[in-house]
């Protein structure tokens, strides 16, 4: 799950922070500071694009407006969510913690909890995948043709191997930055990222070219992550 820095509430033409008369109407300035993925599943958003609360706003009507509660989300990540109430502390978020840190990804699997994590925070990722349904695949009980989460991560994993095949045989900068602009059209940095574990370059490129990736917040140099300050990791 890609780390994010959503910023301060934008300004108006008048340097005064913006008033949003619907939260749909953040989505614009969502997608300029992040980009159009999804913060959960991070997939390229080509299709409807969710203004997404952190804490929902059904039980939260405080929040519903709050710039600081917006992410972006995918329909079936948005949906799966739902109106539950959070606790924010039980959960990782791409916002306020490193969630680069949290989970691991491989070929034809759903995500996976870190084993370098303790315990208790082997528990809080479990439940963040839980709780956006990152772990529904063919098998889960909860599994809907419906929900492509599944199908465009192995299509970009597919992908992603098949780029990684060719810069071996061709490693020029015309390849590497087709690449890094597949990547962003396809979405699911975390794949991209897990393909050029190896690859410093490339995953630079990754961390520099999406938008909103909180790379100095929650990587080194070396793109080792890091904790991220104020975050739970």
């Amino acid at each position: 799950m890609r780390p994010v820095t959503r910023g301060q509430i934008p300004n108006d033409a008048n340097g005064n922070p913006v008033v949003f008369p619907h939260y749909r109407d953040a989505r614009d300035s969502l997608i300029a500071r992040i980009g159009d993925y999804c913060s959960y599943c991070e997939v390229c958003l080509h299709g409807p694009i969710h203004v997404e609360h952190v804490c929902p706003k059904d039980p939260n009507p405080h929040l519903e407006r709050v710039w600081a509660n917006f992410l972006l989300a995918c329909e079936n990540c948005n949906s799966t969510k739902g109106h539950v109430n959070v606790v924010v502390n039980e959960y990782f978020w791409p916002d306020t913690d490193n969630t680069a840190r949290a989970f691991e990804y491989w070929p034809d699997e759903p995500p996976r909890v870190s084993n370098t994590l303790n315990q208790g925070h082997q528990q809080i990722a479990a439940s963040t995948i839980q709780l956006t349904g990152l772990d529904r695949v063919p098998g889960h009980p909860h599994y809907s043709d419906r929900d492509r989460r599944w199908h465009k991560r192995k299509e970009a994993w597919g992908v992603a191997l098949l780029a990684r095949q060719a810069l071996a045989q061709n490693p020029s900068e015309e390849l590497r930055v087709s690449i890094a602009q597949t990547a962003l059209s396809r979405g699911f940095w975390s794949v991209w990222m897990a393909v050029f574990h190896d690859d410093l370059d490339m995953r630079r490129r990754f961390m520099n070219w999406f938008p909103g990736t909180a790379s100095v917040e929650c990587f080194d140099v070396l793109t080792n992550t890091m904790q991220r300050p104020g975050g739970q990791i």
